[in-house]
């Protein structure tokens, strides 16, 4: 009997102590919308016939993961025509507890 309650005791410890690691990887919307902003600007700085960027919706797909939709814009190559390339960012949590971009699918560009 008494080893039955020192196996219920630690079993009971050990999931309390998986919650609250669980706890401590988890991902704010907040934290993931601002990554994608800066990832945007950073973009778009980058590539000379960028004229703007925006971010859309983050959706949350676990604790630790949202995806999140940004859009980079440039001219057309018509007057007045601008071309717009979305993309989806797949924002995780490393080991360490930090947000790190996982993975991002492809470009996807059209005349906006």
């Amino acid at each position: 009997m008494k080893v039955k309650i020192a196996l219920l005791a630690t079993t009971a410890l050990l999931a309390t102590a998986g919650s609250a690691e669980a706890f401590k990887w988890h991902m704010s919307y907040g934290q993931a919308k601002n990554a994608s902003k800066e990832l945007a600007k950073e973009l778009c700085d980058g590539v000379s016939e960028c004229t703007g960027y925006g971010v859309g919706q983050c959706q949350r797909r676990s604790p630790s993961r949202f995806d999140c939709l940004i859009g980079l814009f440039s001219p057309g190559t018509e007057p007045g025509e601008e071309i717009q390339c979305d993309v989806v960012l797949h924002w995780g949590v490393n080991r360490g507890g930090a947000i790190t971009l996982k993975n991002r699918g492809p470009f996807h560009c059209h005349v906006a």
